[in-house]
């Protein structure tokens, strides 16, 4: 199963990037609605989330049970200057993040992809769990973008 998830992870990754992609700097920086985020600040919201994912997956295979600290998304936008990044930027983070994520993950054993994190709401979760997490996440931004307009 944690062979497939890799493969999941890497897919719908690709997705993402695919469609991020076809975004030009206009259209990216387009907002449609009104509290909405626009094309660049999904890119660099999912660049963020990759970078902490990242890490809680690294932590769980070299800290026993390591505990999560959970981020606030919402203070994101302003205090990480979301307004004046690249959005390119953010997609080759992205990019770079995975192409990491898979390789190291790539050859760990059955064990290792049972080892626990403490999360502050959930409880003990498994570096599976975090992996079926980011790819739900993943998904739902990659339909995000999908829904604005080029």
């Amino acid at each position: 199963m944690s062979n497939e998830l890799l493969q999941t992870y890497r897919k719908n990754i690709d997705g993402f990037l695919a469609r991020a992609k076809e975004f030009n700097d206009a259209s990216a920086n387009q907002i449609h609605s009104a509290g909405e985020w626009s094309p660049a600040y999904v890119i660099h919201h999912v660049a963020d989330g990759e970078m902490h994912f990242a890490i809680r997956y690294f932590n769980s295979l070299t800290i026993d049970s390591p505990q999560i600290i959970n981020f606030n998304e919402d203070l994101y936008p302003a205090v990480l200057n979301y307004q004046g990044r690249d959005w390119r930027n953010s997609l080759a983070l992205i990019e770079s993040i995975a192409n990491l994520v898979v390789a190291a993950l790539a050859g760990i054993s059955t064990q290792q992809w049972a080892s626990k994190s403490i999360h502050p709401e959930l409880g003990e979760v498994t570096l599976e769990l975090l992996i079926s997490k980011a790819c739900s996440h993943t998904l739902a931004h990659t339909q995000q973008l999908l829904d604005s307009e080029i």
